[in-house]
């Protein structure tokens, strides 16, 4: 399976020869990390507990979009740059991504929104777009990623490079760096433990897959009272969601929530009220790493070892991934490019 998308690229001065790296983890962030490392010629080692599609990453609906990631300037930034890596990557077989019309939806008027140089064919939804009690909606085209297509596609793409991967717990960074002096900590959420970082926190997400009813354009509203509220149509089924509950770290599947969350989406598309018991084709629930600020940055915690964390990216890990990967891919050039001219 090849794949045509443009390759992470080391600026020529800075250019180190071949290294070995170990990534901690195997999510979005993981996996895309590790994939633009061995796009710069160097030798990636995974470690994760769990390994798609047993990851937070496999349950997202996903939709590019913005949501629960600060700051603003970083994040419209990665996420200009992972916009257009998802609409070159909709042309590669198996990839599971294709571009559709996008509705945000709004009880209010008001400005357009602080992401909106990162999209394509922006503007505000007409009134006859809109669903009863809303007054503006933000449209425009975005990437839609199907999610247990586009894992098992970087999984592919990954390993056909040469990448390494191994499902193991890991307790302590020393773990790591006896492997190698440099790693790169893409771990989500296990980050509170493994790094001691207590800023980041869990946001409980529920939703559920339905059968495809010809329904096609996406329907985010993130602002409602009762809960986040989306409608995501996907190749084969569409997601229903969902809840953004914080500091509920519960996997367990909530009744109570599901018929909350077929309830709002019936009232932006009436058209699921029809849904019987055979049309869901699952029930599913994961954990959002949400931090203050996404965490993208280096350390030395010996003179012979780097550190590169790539986590905290709230409700937005698909939507920044590619972005984010490339700066780690940045970092590690200039460290080491430093290292060099320092002798």
């Amino acid at each position: 399976m090849p794949c045509r998308v443009d390759r992470c690229v080391v600026p020529k001065e800075q250019k180190d020869k071949t290294m070995d790296i170990l990534v901690i983890g195997c999510g979005i962030s993981g996996l895309t990390t590790g994939l633009c490392l061995l796009e710069a010629e160097h030798r990636v080692t995974i470690w994760a507990r769990d390994l798609p599609p047993q990851t937070t990453s496999n349950v997202a609906a996903a939709v590019w979009l913005p949501f629960k990631a600060f700051p603003v300037e970083r994040v419209t930034a990665w996420g200009k740059t992972t916009f257009q890596r998802f609409k070159a990557l909709q042309t590669e077989p198996g990839s599971g991504i294709f571009m559709a019309n996008v509705l945000d939806l709004r009880k209010e008027s008001g400005a357009d929104p602080w992401w909106v140089s990162a999209v394509e064919d922006f503007r505000h939804a007409g009134q006859d777009e809109l669903p009863p009690g809303y007054v503006d909606g933000f449209a425009f085209e975005a990437p839609v990623i199907d999610t247990p297509v586009y894992l098992d596609y970087l999984l592919h793409i990954f390993r056909a490079r040469g990448g390494q991967i191994y499902q193991r717990a890991i307790a302590d960074l020393a773990e790591a760096f006896v492997q190698n002096s440099i790693v790169i900590n893409c771990s989500g959420l296990g980050a509170r433990e493994l790094v001691g970082d207590w800023d980041l926190h869990a946001a409980r997400g529920q939703v559920m897959r339905v059968k495809h009813n010809g329904f096609r354009r996406v329907l985010v509203d993130e602002h409602n009272p009762a809960q986040l509220t989306y409608i995501v149509p996907r190749t084969h089924d569409i997601v229903l969601g969902g809840s953004y509950e914080e500091e509920n770290e519960s996997t367990e599947i909530n009744t109570e929530t599901t018929q909350a969350i077929l309830r709002r989406c019936t009232q932006l598309v009436p058209a699921f009220a029809t849904l019987t018991p055979d049309d869901i084709m699952s029930l599913d629930c994961g954990l959002r790493p949400v931090r203050s600020t996404v965490r993208l940055e280096a350390e030395r915690p010996a003179p012979q070892q780097l550190l590169i964390h790539n986590y905290g990216h709230g409700g937005a890990g698909i939507t920044l991934s590619w972005g984010c990967a490339m700066e780690v891919v940045e970092l590690l050039s200039s460290f080491t490019y430093e290292k060099m001219r320092l002798g």
